[in-house]
């Protein structure tokens, strides 16, 4: 099968039996076409969720959508597909974080390389993200891969322990862990202090809007 070639393009392997069968393709469309339509919205939202501002995003979710369009054939209930593609994606992306050895401890040097806030800051655009995925890099992998999925995938607590391959017990203790770490880490940023500071303020203390 030739390589994708853009990120997050369809694949055009040969159609197989396997396919075929799996994704009950209609005469006008390929397999790896209805493949796609199927996969790649599940790929996307992970590697954005989890490496939006990452340099290396496109080909990370290029090497993803390409081990998932190989492996499609081995799942034979098609209404797993997306569940089984969603742990692959998670599972990889996992098991990079680990390879970058992004596991640090906490420390002022963790921050040491942020920078002031531009003038006009827009919280809601990059530099928001980046700042918060730059935080989640100082977290351990296990609690870093939990409370991304809490923290910008709005996932529940079932979904979380589901994802992580752990109990609801687990899945918790990972989250409160994480959580200390980065309200710890987000107070010294210049940007997300008073972002931290506002939701962590007791309910009836909270400004107005």
């Amino acid at each position: 099968m030739p390589p994708v070639r853009q990120p997050l393009e369809p694949a055009r392997a040969q159609p197989s039996s396997d396919a075929t069968r799996l994704l009950l393709v209609p005469s006008e469309a390929t397999s790896s076409e209805v493949l796609y339509e199927r996969v790649a919205p599940v790929v996307n939202g992970m590697v954005w969720l989890y490496l939006a501002t990452d340099p290396e995003r496109d080909d990370i979710a290029q090497d993803i959508l390409v081990a998932v369009v190989r492996g499609a054939a081995s799942v034979r209930d098609p209404a797993q597909l997306e569940g089984w593609v969603a742990r692959v994606a998670f599972n990889k992306i996992c098991n990079l974080f680990r390879r970058r050895k992004l596991v640090r401890w906490l420390s002022l040097e963790a921050l040491s390389g942020y920078e002031p806030p531009a003038p006009h800051v827009d919280f809601h655009g990059r530099e928001l993200v980046a700042r918060t995925q730059r935080i989640l890099e100082c977290l351990p992998v296990s609690e870093r891969m939990a409370f991304t999925l809490h923290l910008l995938g709005n996932a529940s607590l079932e979904e979380i322990a589901e994802r992580c391959g752990c109990s609801e017990r687990t899945a918790r203790r990972r989250l409160k862990a994480a959580r200390d770490r980065f309200t710890r880490l987000a107070k010294q940023d210049p940007v997300l202090a008073s972002r931290v500071s506002e939701h962590t303020r007791p309910t009836g203390e909270r400004r107005d809007g």
